[in-house]
């Protein structure tokens, strides 16, 4: 069940293969960011070379934020519709047919899912993180950066499990893919921000934190230590609520 869900999701440019690129170009993008910044250009200019060193640390955490754009596109495409899609399409049929326990069925769709997550999600920070760790001037400033490889790991691994189990619930709430991606596409787009307008007028960080962006950018942000430029990057899929959830 896991290498048919992964094969399907090959066939076509649009069901994972588009989202790949978006990564692979968020990490090329992060990866100039960071190698422009590091350039001797900018060491002792005071303000600005500080400011350059800052910008090289906050390029991987504000990475995740487009990741994580790029899994939710997928989930769109994949996620959101595998088990709607098979009960609308008499699926259960053949699996069930086959002594295939339901228990399986929901571990292989899972397994498969987060394998492609994983890939969207995982080896961009990773390779970011190696990046940096690369740019570092001197052996003690890499002691110092070591710490990015497993956070980043930890990261991207649970971008990769939130995007690949939540829209494969709301799949199972639905019998067809129109009301599955409905369903998926309203409570992240909508109630996201529901959430991060309730916890923000009832000051309960927990309520905030049902949104997706908001909680993982908020973590990611602890994570890394993320200073504040001022907005000068970005990446925050919604502002508000990550100040909100952060200070919590």
């Amino acid at each position: 069940i896991m290498r048919h869900q992964i094969s399907m999701a090959w066939k076509t440019w649009w069901r994972f293969k588009a989202w790949l690129g978006m990564a692979v170009l968020v990490s090329f993008i992060a990866g100039a960011v960071m190698y422009i910044f590091s350039n001797k250009l900018f060491h002792g200019m005071g303000r600005a070379g500080e400011m350059a060193l800052m910008v090289q640390d906050v390029a991987l955490p504000k990475a995740i934020g487009w990741y994580l754009r790029a899994a939710f596109l997928c989930s769109l495409t994949l996620g959101a519709t595998v088990l709607a899609g098979d009960v609308q399409s008499g699926a259960f049929t053949f699996y069930f047919a086959r002594s295939v326990r339901p228990r399986d069925y929901i571990i292989g769709k899972l397994a498969g899912l987060a394998a492609l997550m994983a890939i969207l999600t995982m080896i961009g920070p990773v390779l970011l993180a190696g990046l940096r760790l690369g740019l570092c001037a001197s052996l003690s400033d890499v002691v110092a950066h070591l710490w990015l490889l497993p956070k980043a790991l930890l990261v991207g691994a649970l971008v990769a499990c939130a995007f690949a189990a939540v829209p494969l619930g709301f799949s199972a709430l639905a019998d067809s893919r129109r009301t599955a991606l409905a369903l998926w596409a309203a409570y992240y787009l909508v109630g996201g921000t529901i959430a991060i307008m309730v916890g923000t007028i009832s000051h309960t960080a927990w309520i905030t934190t049902l949104d997706l962006p908001t909680a993982i950018d908020g973590i990611s942000s602890r994570l890394f230590d993320v200073p504040d430029l001022g907005g000068l990057l970005g990446g925050g899929a919604r502002k508000n609520g990550l100040d909100f959830l952060v200070r919590e």
